[in-house]
């Protein structure tokens, strides 16, 4: 009987000391998921998705810490291949051998639990297969030598998928999503994870060119295909930002998630919202129970906390423990 009693005993510590163990989570990823500009700065850009989730976790009382690796413009390739400078004006450059990158050395020096890593919305079939998927097993990888977790960061569509440019090749693009593929090549230095790859860039070669869509819907469509192909690729949970955003619009279409027309940055709202599906993902709790508004109104701040809660989002609670073997 006493065996029994210390063995139930230890099993509730054991599960009371989980509860209550810090959850280490560090963001990678670009002007989306964090980019701040000082006041007097000519450029008005706040991105405060992060600070934003902070205080809610904060309000929630969740022993949840969180940092970040984020440089703008950046996609995956860049945190894993290229060398990312402090200087937010330095010129990025590949890595030499035996050399790695700000973002490597940043998860492979820390006790992270979880990683999210936020690629570029882009959805050029090249640069999924020579970029976004090489570079995303890479880190990965890297990720699982400390024992984490990796989580995606869903995009989300553009705010305005009809406006449309005609490329030097002719081809028709989404406006915010097209790829420069100049003669020189500069872009394959930037968006392909093995510099070895060479791929013809004249007008009969499509591997490089940017699908067209009819309409946001219809591009978040391909954008979920494709998260939900790179999340079973690497066993990777996915928040579903970008379904959260198609579903605000549907509920709430005169809530602005964009900075601007051609801006495919999110807006204050836009931010909240992102926030609060990470919230949700990250504290297993309801974003309906939270009272934080940010500088947005109530009444909004109250609606898209309810879009948060209508998405569908596995909590990490629920994978964590499977990855997480420290």
């Amino acid at each position: 009987m006493r065996f029994i009693v210390c063995l139930l005993c230890s099993t509730i510590y054991s599960q009371f000391s989980l509860a209550q163990k810090n959850l280490n989570v560090l963001f990678v990823g670009n002007s989306l998921t964090y980019w701040y500009y000082a006041p007097d700065s000519s450029f008005k850009y706040y991105n405060f998705m992060l600070p934003e989730l902070q205080k809610m976790i904060a309000e929630a009382k969740k022993n949840i810490s969180i940092d970040k690796i984020t440089h703008g413009g950046a996609s995956l390739v860049w945190h894993a291949a290229f060398f990312v400078p402090d200087d937010e004006n330095e010129r990025l450059r590949r890595i030499v051998p035996g050399e790695t990158t700000a973002t490597v050395r940043k998860i492979l020096d820390g006790q992270w639990d979880i990683v999210i890593l936020q690629e570029r919305p882009d959805l050029n079939p090249g640069v999924i297969s020579y970029g976004t998927r090489p570079a995303l097993k890479f880190l990965d990888s890297v990720i699982k030598q400390v024992h984490a977790k990796t989580v995606l960061y869903q995009a989300y569509a553009q705010s305005n998928p009809e406006d449309t440019v005609v490329m030097t090749n002719e081809q028709m693009f989404p406006k915010r999503y097209c790829i420069h593929a100049d003669t020189m090549g500069s872009f394959l230095n930037l968006k392909v994870f093995d510099p070895s790859v060479r791929t013809n860039l004249a007008s009969k070669d499509t591997s490089f060119r940017e699908p067209h869509y009819k309409n946001a819907e219809e591009q978040f469509h391909a954008i979920e295909k494709e998260y939900r192909e790179l999340g079973a690729m690497v066993n990777a949970d996915v928040v579903e930002i970008g379904a959260a955003f198609e579903k605000c619009k549907k509920m709430y279409p005169a809530i602005p998630l964009y900075l601007g027309r051609y801006n495919g940055h999110p807006s204050r709202q836009g931010a909240y919202l992102i926030a609060c599906m990470f919230f949700r993902y990250l504290s297993g709790q309801r974003a309906g129970t939270l009272q934080y508004h940010a500088d947005i109104s109530e009444g909004e701040a109250a609606n898209l906390r309810k879009v948060a809660d209508a998405v569908h989002v596995t909590t990490c609670s629920k994978t964590l423990k499977t990855a997480n073997s420290k």
